[in-house]
């Protein structure tokens, strides 16, 4: 086997028949075919072609283990240096900006994709559906003492927003206060290990005519990240829904997405 050198590309080419004619890696014509040399050697067979104008198999083989051999060698010394590099940088920008650098890698951003409506999903509950920016999948939760619940849950901390969706039905009531509801659930939220400094402001409005409240607020999770959440409640019959929404406080695109979140809300 020979292989064709190219005059534009410089890479090389197997010379399968004696029809090759353009590069396979530029697609360019070859400066000199075979039917253009044939027609300069009417005696020539195609095995002396390959001998004048291209590289044997063996030839080949070595300059393609030479040139693997320098790529290697050229990326593991571009990955040294720009290991080095990045850790120069680290230890220099963690020096003085060190607390700023460590609360932005702890505090993810909400991703501005998120804000196009066109790639939103609908999610449909037993009471609510919502437009959402990501699916949501069941999760495991407890039933409690007179309440069969199940929740949804989409997104993570990681993603900067996370969506979840708790119903719950009441085996004995026949009637559910709403505030006293919405109330209760955010209590629950406040008395959660790891928050503290919790506030909220509360505001009803209406779903399809249906009554709902609307809870906004902030807390410290962790003792170091400022989060944000919105919270909706509904009653229906026996039942009731929560949606909740959190995400970095101080983040804009999160609180745009959820504003959008919460205003695609409607009974079902």
């Amino acid at each position: 086997m020979y292989y064709l050198k190219c005059g534009h590309c410089a890479e090389m080419s197997a010379m399968k028949s004696e029809y090759i004619t353009f590069c396979d890696h530029c697609g360019k014509k070859f400066p000199l075919t075979y039917a253009d040399w044939k027609a300069q050697h009417p005696d020539g067979t195609v095995e002396l072609y390959g001998r004048e104008q291209g590289i044997p198999e063996e030839k080949y083989q070595a300059i393609m283990k030479k040139r693997y051999r320098n790529r290697f060698d050229l990326r593991g010394k571009a990955a040294l240096i720009t290991g080095i590099v990045v850790l120069i940088a680290c230890g220099t920008l963690s020096a003085f900006y060190g607390p700023v650098l460590v609360k932005m890698f702890r505090e993810p951003k909400v991703s501005q994709t998120m804000l196009e409506m066109d790639n939103w999903r609908t999610f449909r509950g037993n009471i609510l559906r919502i437009q959402s920016p990501m699916s949501l999948s069941p999760v495991t939760v407890n039933d409690a003492p007179n309440m069969r619940r199940k929740a949804f849950k989409g997104g993570s901390y990681a993603d900067g927003l996370v969506i979840r969706m708790d119903e719950a039905v009441y085996l004995s009531d026949s009637h559910i206060d709403l505030v006293e509801t919405a109330n209760e659930l955010t209590r629950g939220m406040e008395k959660t290990v790891g928050i503290s400094k919790f506030s909220y402001k509360t505001r009803e409005l209406h779903l399809n005519g249906q009554q709902a409240v609307l809870q906004q607020g902030s807390y410290i999770l962790q003792e170091n990240s400022a989060m944000e959440f919105n919270s909706l409640v509904v009653v229906k019959g026996g039942s009731r829904v929560q949606l909740l929404v959190t995400h970095p406080a101080n983040d804009e695109t999160g609180r745009k997405v959820a504003e959008k979140i919460m205003t695609s809300a409607l009974m079902n």
